[in-house]
C-alpha cells in the first residue's frame, strides 16, 4: 500500500480556514509596506510558514513514543538563521526561547532549496520540494529543538522568498491524556448505582462523558464553566432531557454550551487501551533502588515491588525534604539538589544509612498500592511528580503544591479542618498558577484512586487517571459532610465514582463532599509536564503557534 505523504491534507487545511484563525498566539510585526507586491508576497509567506510547519507536525508524528517522548536524535549545532528568529520575537516569547528551549540541540527534519534538497524521509523531501516549486519558494527549512520540558519539542519552520522571510514556531507534545478537568467512560456504577452533578457543584474546565451525565437539579443547578462532550443529559428521574431543556438543569456557560459526542468520538477516544502500553512503557523510565545506586548518573525514576507511602514536605520546618517513600522499616527520602534531575537520595532504615547523588525524573513506581500520607494533613510539593500505582492511590493528606500552598493557603490546611476555596479564590489561583507555579504532579493508578480519609475541604492539586477504576471517597456514605472537594488538575476515571451522598429533595450534602474541579491551565500549552504523563503513542498535539517575520 502507498505510503500517505506528510503534507497534502495539512495545507488544504489551513489554506480553507486561512492563518490567523488557527493561531493561539499569533505575533505580527507591524510594517506597513508600500509595494504591493513585496505585501502580496508576504501574506503568502504567511500561509507556506504554517503549512510548512504543519508538515513538520506530520513527521514528528511518527516518531512519537507515548510516555518516551520523540525518537529523535538531537545534534549539537545551531541554525544558522536561529539568531535572527530569536530577534524577532516579542520580549515574552524570546525570555521563554532563551529559558526553556535548548538552541544547541536541534534536529533537521527538513532543508530544501531549489538547487538542493535534503529531509529525514524521501516521502517528506519529494512533497516539500514539489511545494515549493509550486509556490515559488526559495528555500524551506524545518528544525526540531530540545525543550527543557518532557515529551516536548519546539517546531520552527523558516520560508523564504525574494528575501523575504518568516517563520513559523510550535509547542509539539505527544498528545495528552488529561485533556479534561472532567472524563469518565461510564457514569453509572456497575451495581447500577447513579451519581449526579448536584446544586452548588462547580466544573471549570472542559468536560467529557462517553455516557449520559445525571443532574439533580433540586434546590439550584450545578455550573458548567466550558463546553460539556456527552451522549446526553438524564434528570433526576432517569429519562433524558430535551437539549431545549437543559438550562433548566445546569448553568452551562461554556461556547459552545454542549456537544453531543457520536460513537465514532467515543471510539476516537478509549482510555483503557492504552493501559498496557503505558505500563510496559514507563517501565523503561524507572530502576530499583540497588541499580540506582550502582548506577546514580542515568537519569530515571525508582521503582518498589509490593506497596509504599509517599509524602511530600518541601518548605515544612526542620524536617523538610521533597519527598520520601516508606516500605516497612526503611525509608527513600529524595532532596532536589540543587535542583531537578538532580537530587540526592538517602535510604535509613533496615540496615546502615547511606546517601547517593543521582538523576532522578520524578517518576515514583510501585506494583502495589502507593498511599499519600505524612506527619500532618498536608504535603507540598516542589518539582514534577508521577506517582504510578499497579493497584490503588490512597490519599490521606491534602496535597499542594509548596508555591502555591505558601501563597494562597494556611496552617489550617495541616490540620483535621482546612478552608473552603471560594470561585474569587479560585480565579486567583488559577492566574498564580498559570504566571508562577513550575510544579506539577500526577496520580496515576491501574485500579482506583480513593480519598482515604474524609478531611474537611480536601484539596488536591494533581492530575488523576484511573486506568481500569475510579476516583472516589472512602466511606463517602458515612457520617456528615466533609465540605468541599478542590481538585486543581484533571481527572480521567474509567467509571464514575461516588464522593458524596446529599437529599434528592433539596440537593444539600448528607455525607462525604460538594465537588469543585477547576482545569489546571498549564496542561493546554503543555509547559512543566511531569515525566510520566500519561500519552499515546503515534500522535501529537499542537500546543501553541506562532508567526513572526
Amino acid at each position: 500500500m502507498k505510503r500517505k505523504g506528510f503534507i497534502t491534507a495539512l495545507v488544504l487545511i489551513f489554506l480553507l480556514v486561512g492563518s490567523i484563525t488557527l493561531l493561539a498566539l499569533y505575533e505580527l510585526v507591524a510594517n506597513y509596506r508600500t509595494n504591493i507586491v513585496r505585501t502580496q508576497i508576504s501574506s503568502q509567506l504567511d500561509v507556506d510558514a504554517l503549512n510548512v510547519l504543519n508538515t513538520g507536525i506530520g513527521y514528528i508524528r511518527t516518531r512519537s513514543a507515548g510516555v518516551l517522548g520523540f525518537n529523535i536524535v538531537y545534534q549539537n549545532q545551531v541554525p544558522q538563521w536561529y539568531n535572527t528568529f530569536l530577534s524577532r520575537l516579542g520580549a515574552e516569547w524570546k525570555g521563554f526561547f532563551q529559558t526553556n528551549v535548548l538552541s544547541n540541540n536541534s534536529f533537521a527534519i527538513a532543508t530544501i532549496t531549489t538547487t538542493s534538497a535534503s529531509a529525514e524521509d524521501n516521502v517528506l523531501r519529494d512533497e516539500l520540494r514539489n511545494y515549493l516549486s509550486s509556490r515559488n519558494l526559495d528555500s524551506i527549512s524545518i528544525y526540531a529543538f530540545r525543550t527543557t520540558f518532557p515529551l516536548t519539542v519546539m517546531l520552527v519552520s523558516k520560508v523564504e522568498k525574494k528575501n523575504l522571510v518568516t517563520y513559523a514556531y510550535g509547542i509539539v507534545t505527544s498528545k495528552l491524556l488529561n485533556q479534561y478537568i472532567y472524563f469518565t467512560n461510564r457514569e453509572t456504577r456497575p451495581d447500577g448505582t447513579t451519581i449526579y452533578f448536584i446544586k452548588d457543584e462547580l466544573i471549570d474546565g472542559p468536560l467529557r462523558s462517553h455516557d449520559f451525565i445525571n443532574i439533580n437539579n433540586a434546590g439550584g443547578r450545578p455550573t458548567f464553566r466550558s463546553t460539556i462532550e456527552v451522549r446526553g443529559i438524564k434528570d433526576r428521574n432517569g429519562q433524558v432531557v430535551p437539549e431545549s431543556n437543559y438550562g433548566s438543569h445546569a448553568n452551562l456557560l461554556g461556547n459552545p454550551p454542549y456537544r453531543i459526542l457520536t460513537q465514532q468520538d467515543i471510539d476516537a477516544l478509549n482510555f483503557s487501551a492504552i493501559k498496557d502500553e503505558y505500563r510496559r512503557t514507563v517501565n523503561d523510565l524507572v530502576r530499583d533502588y540497588n541499580t540506582i545506586k550502582n548506577n546514580p548518573n542515568v537519569l530515571s525514576g525508582i521503582k518498589f515491588t509490593g506497596d509504599v507511602k509517599v509524602s511530600f514536605n518541601h518548605g515544612q520546618g526542620a524536617t523538610n525534604y521533597d519527598v520520601m517513600i516508606s516500605q516497612g522499616n526503611t525509608d527513600y527520602i529524595i532532596t532536589w539538589n540543587p535542583e531537578p534531575p538532580h537530587a540526592r537520595l538517602t535510604r535509613r532504615g533496615g540496615g546502615p544509612q547511606e546517601t547517593i547523588n543521582m538523576l532522578f525524573n520524578g517518576i515514583i513506581y510501585a506494583t502495589g498500592n502507593i498511599t499519600v500520607e505524612g506527619q500532618t494533613k498536608l504535603s507540598t510539593y516542589k518539582g514534577a511528580y508521577t506517582l504510578f500505582s499497579e493497584g490503588d492511590i490512597v490519599l490521606k493528606q491534602r496535597i499542594i503544591p509548596y508555591e502555591t500552598f505558601r501563597d494562597h493557603f494556611g496552617a489550617s490546611e495541616h490540620g483535621q479542618n482546612g478552608e473552603l476555596v471560594s470561585q474569587s479564590k479560585i480565579d486567583q489561583i488559577k492566574n498564580f498558577v498559570n504566571s508562577n507555579e513550575t510544579s506539577a504532579l500526577n496520580l496515576v493508578a491501574i485500579n482506583n484512586i480513593r480519598v482515604g480519609e474524609k478531611l474537611q475541604n480536601m484539596k488536591i492539586f494533581a492530575s488523576l487517571f484511573a486506568f481500569d477504576g475510579s476516583f472516589q471517597v472512602d466511606g463517602y456514605n458515612q457520617g456528615s459532610s466533609a465540605g468541599q472537594l478542590f481538585v486543581f488538575g484533571s481527572i480521567m476515571q474509567n467509571v464514575r465514582g461516588p464522593v458524596g451522598t446529599f437529599n434528592p429533595s433539596t440537593g444539600d450534602i448528607v455525607t462525604g463532599y460538594r465537588k469543585t474541579y477547576v482545569y489546571d491551565p498549564r496542561i493546554i500549552t503543555g509547559a512543566f509536564l511531569a515525566y510520566g504523563t500519561p500519552t499515546r503513542s503515534q500522535t501529537v498535539a499542537l500546543k501553541v503557534l506562532g508567526l513572526v517575520k
